[in-house]
């Protein structure tokens, strides 16, 4: 399936000298993806039943139950545990009807796999995953394409693991066989680079708490923790949507 190319948020990305522009990119994915099923879509027939089949993870329920849109919510939550117990009847009627340890330990799988299969397809994650595909493309594209943006990549600060790891993988798919090499040395450059400064600024903020360095200037590593742990798990994965 070919995708659509992202130049202008990808640009801009790579522009805003942020850890890991692509957690930007997917923190306002996120937004988008929660705005819309907390405003009129949920009036929508089409909206309400794709709410009612695939639903939302854990954390896409709590952040919509927390955005104080009670009304929205409650007619997604009602329709949506309806379709639930609907889905469910089946092993919920045979754990009430296990009169065996053998049963039992049968209907609790059975319910348990039942679970599993309905809460994956969270709608806001798979459109994250959307987004975040075109735009890990366009990041690959543009490198092969564009010198300045390959220049500018090289300068920026890098990119969480996590989608450094995507980058690297998704590369081949994207560039011709004669640049891919080329991009993953320049990209895993860039980003031991970043690693090490990351590193070095923890390293100072670990000694900045002695006694003997309190007086000494912080060198911006006030929020080196912060830091350290977005480039080690990225702020905005997205993970498992279907």
């Amino acid at each position: 399936m070919k995708l659509e190319l992202e130049t202008i948020p990808v640009w801009d990305g790579v522009a805003s000298q942020s850890e890991c522009f692509l957690c930007d990119l997917m923190a306002e994915a996120q937004k988008d993806g929660l705005s819309f099923y907390l405003g009129n879509s949920v009036m929508n027939p089409e909206t309400r039943v794709k709410v009612n089949e695939h639903g939302f993870c854990t954390k896409h329920w709590q952040l919509l139950a927390a955005a104080n849109k009670p009304q929205g919510v409650a007619l997604m939550a009602d329709t949506y545990l309806g379709m639930t117990r609907s889905k469910a009847e089946k092993s919920i009627n045979n754990l009430l009807g296990t009169k065996t340890p053998r049963g039992a330990k049968k209907a609790i799988q059975a319910f348990k796999q039942e679970m599993e299969a309905r809460e994956k397809g969270c709608l806001v994650c798979s459109a994250m995953q959307q987004r975040l595909d075109r735009y890990v493309f366009t990041t690959c594209y543009l490198w092969g394409e564009d010198e300045a943006f390959r220049q500018a990549l090289q300068e920026g600060k890098g990119f969480c693991l996590h989608h450094f790891q995507l980058l690297l993988e998704k590369a081949p798919t994207v560039l011709s066989s004669s640049l891919v090499a080329s991009f993953v040395h320049d990209l895993t450059q860039t980003e031991v680079f970043n690693l090490d400064r990351i590193a070095k600024d923890v390293y100072w903020m670990t000694q900045k708490y002695k006694s003997e360095n309190m007086d000494k200037p912080w060198n911006g590593c006030e929020d080196a923790h912060k830091r350290s742990v977005d480039k080690m798990t990225g702020r905005h994965r997205v993970i498992d949507p279907v």
